[in-house]
């Protein structure tokens, strides 16, 4: 579990910390406010900046990811993964990074910044390093011919790119990602298939009960239509008590699919992260304060950890319920938002509320949005 957690320089978190994390957390605050960003951030954090992970979040912003290739000239153009910085367009004249860890020295911190390849000619090799005008006029014999990135903890290090290494070397986290969106139900009949007739079915059976007591089983079947692709798909159905046959989950409603979604992703996060976005999407409100009940439960069982965002009222008030009733598990909410201070001002940063905050904030029904 993070303790803590400092992003710099990445996206418009310039210099972003949250002094204290639970094993449940709750992250709040207005639209634009970096929400999204933190989840992001730890997707990056927890898979080493993996090459294909840093692609897929490109890919999904619609951003460029120009690799450096000696004969590619839009890798001297633009910066690679440029869009994952603060300002978007850093100097050439200096060292580019983004940090992200429990604190700026630990042995865990995250560390991605940019190297220059330069060719040597007269030694007739391709080397890498970190940008120096000085050095570069120096030796004349040296020309930029493109740019990469490096991923490094302490003691470990990777290049970003394509031509080169794939994997991270670093011990990585487990994480697993709820979207705002529906996520593809052949995705969850893959990780349903690792689930099925396990003691983790059990988690999955707990979780749907709590919109439909009556839920028996679940299975995933082949769907008649094939997809866009031409492949077959398959479809969720589920058995409920006093009907004859199965039926479709998505004819359950969206609550259904939503907690379906949350259950298999929790179960593939063991050991590891659990983020949520936008946690209420599809999910009534009188239903909130059971499914935190739940996840504040396995989330200790399964030793994971939570990260979930929300601007929904009804979603802050069952997350601060189950966490000021909650003995052995902790739940944290921080508020995001701008700076007023003159030293930072309009800088993204947290406020923290633990138990004892959040019970002082509900007793006044202060606003926490």
């Amino acid at each position: 579990m993070l303790n803590s957690l400092v992003i710099k320089n990445f996206r418009m978190l310039e210099d972003f910390s949250v002094e204290k994390l639970g094993r449940l957390n709750l992250i709040v605050g207005k639209n634009n406010s970096g929400k999204s960003t933190v989840l992001e951030a730890l997707r990056i954090y927890a898979g080493g900046a993996n090459f294909n992970l840093l692609k897929e979040i490109a890919e999904s912003h619609d951003e460029k990811f120009p690799l450096a290739e000696a004969n590619d000239q839009e890798s001297n153009v633009h910066f690679p993964y440029e869009e994952l910085f603060t300002g978007r367009q850093p100097s050439n004249k200096k060292l580019v990074k983004f940090i992200i860890g429990e604190s700026i020295d630990n042995q865990h911190t995250l560390s991605v910044y940019r190297v220059f390849i330069v060719q040597d000619d007269l030694m007739g090799k391709t080397l890498f390093s970190e940008f120096n005008e000085d050095w570069l006029n120096k030796k004349p014999q040296t020309r930029i011919i493109g740019q990469a990135l490096v991923a490094e903890k302490p003691g470990k290090w990777h290049f970003i790119r394509q031509d080169i290494y794939h994997e991270s070397p670093f011990e990585l986290v487990n994480c697993s990602l709820v979207p705002t969106h529906f996520i593809p139900v052949d995705e969850l009949a893959n990780e349903w298939d690792a689930i099925v007739y396990t003691e983790h079915e059990q988690t999955i059976t707990e979780a749907l009960k709590i919109i439909l007591p009556n839920y028996e089983h679940l299975v995933f079947v082949a769907n008649e239509r094939a997809n866009a692709a031409g492949k077959p798909q398959r479809i969720a159905k589920v058995k409920l008590a006093g009907l004859p046959r199965p039926v479709p989950l998505k004819s359950l409603g969206d609550g259904m699919v939503r907690i379906l979604q949350i259950a298999i992703k929790l179960v593939s996060a063991q050991g590891g992260f659990l983020l949520i976005d936008e946690f209420e999407n599809g999910l009534h409100y009188s239903t909130q304060e059971k499914i935190w009940s739940w996840l504040f439960t396995m989330a200790e069982r399964l030793d994971i950890q939570v990260f979930a965002t929300t601007h929904n009222w009804d979603c802050i008030d069952s997350f601060a319920k189950v966490a000021i009733a909650s003995t052995d598990t902790e739940g944290v909410l921080f508020r995001m938002g701008k700076s007023a201070l003159k030293s930072n001002q309009g800088q993204i940063i947290a406020t923290v509320f633990d138990k004892e905050r959040l019970y002082n904030l509900t007793q006044a029904d202060i606003e926490l949005r």
